[in-house]
């Protein structure tokens, strides 16, 4: 005769390795949450059915190539270099992006990646969660959804603003005036962004958005570059003085006591200045000579302003 076990003997009997692969194979299959599963050098080997109907793509087509997808929407080249390097130096990543579907529409993304390690202590895969903020942000009655928005300063993204600058660009040079682009680097944040249980960061940058936006005309443009980088596009300036005074009003808002955090008295920034079309003719080699001059500015020591070329310079 055979003995009957008991609920909990059933219940305390030990899984195999094997049983606990096929759970965990059926669960990342049918999971609701789109998952990406990435190799040690960030190729994917292998997404579940959610994460191909988020972007539209079928597996075949995604296995084996690197998830540039989660990032494409972003029109900034470094997003998803610094997401590797970051992912497979710190061995987790998380955070809000815009990337694009096979139609071409662009998607917010809460993405979440852990490193998975062998029992060497090496990293050898790397699994994301990916989740669509399309309708949670759709619901938000202070913000409805915009692909040229930065969500979290509510000025314009990188997207929108390489395509405001080149629309500037066409436009000044009819009317003969000239453009300023400042590149504006905040001083050691991921210092400051640590204060206040790394809740430092976010307020540093909403007011900084914030008194960019309030600083300039309305026919200028403020945008979020990338994390603590912000531009701004000057218009309807017609001499060095009138570019100078600008920069300076700005920069002394900015370094002024508390103006980007009430409990931080002062945050540093370095600017750099590039004029069209004296420091470059093209949106792409105006914005590299801002941010050379930008550079110049923090090797120096930071907390000041750096021109890479000035009006004056055409008289030379």
């Amino acid at each position: 005769m055979v003995k009957r076990q008991s609920p909990s003997e059933i219940y305390n009997l030990p899984v195999t390795t094997k049983e606990l692969a096929s759970f965990a194979t059926t669960l990342f299959e049918f999971s609701t949450d789109a998952m990406v599963v990435l190799d040690a050098v960030g190729k994917i080997s292998s997404v579940n059915t959610s994460l191909c109907n988020l972007i539209g793509d079928e597996k075949s087509n995604i296995i084996g190539k690197i998830p540039e997808f989660l990032f494409a929407g972003q029109s900034d080249v470094s997003s998803y270099k610094n997401f590797i390097r970051d992912l497979i130096s710190n061995g987790y990543w998380s955070g809000q992006v815009f990337g694009r579907n096979k139609s071409g529409a662009v998607i917010p993304i809460d993405i979440h990646f852990s490193a998975v390690y062998d029992e060497l202590g090496v990293a050898n895969h790397y699994v994301g969660i990916c989740s669509s903020l399309y309708s949670y942000i759709s619901q938000m009655n202070e913000f409805p959804f915009d692909p040229n928005i930065d969500p979290l300063t509510k000025i314009y993204n990188a997207n929108a603003f390489l395509h405001r600058l080149e629309h500037n660009i066409h436009k000044i040079e009819k009317d003969m005036s000239v453009l300023s682009l400042l590149y504006i680097d905040i001083d050691n944040f991921h210092e400051l962004a640590k204060q206040d249980n790394y809740q430092a960061g976010d307020i540093i940058l909403k007011n900084l958005g914030t008194l960019l936006k309030n600083t300039l005309e309305e026919s200028d443009t403020v945008a979020r570059l990338k994390s603590d980088i912000f531009c701004a596009i000057i218009q309807d300036i017609y001499t060095q003085e009138s570019i100078n005074k600008m920069v300076e009003n700005i920069f002394a808002k900015i370094t002024r006591p508390y103006a980007l955090h009430p409990a931080i008295e002062h945050v540093s920034i370095s600017i750099g200045v590039a004029t069209f079309p004296i420091s470059g003719e093209t949106p792409q080699d105006l914005l590299a000579c801002a941010a050379d001059a930008a550079k110049v500015a923090k090797q120096k020591g930071g907390n000041q302003i750096h021109y890479h070329k000035l009006l004056t310079d055409i008289d030379e």
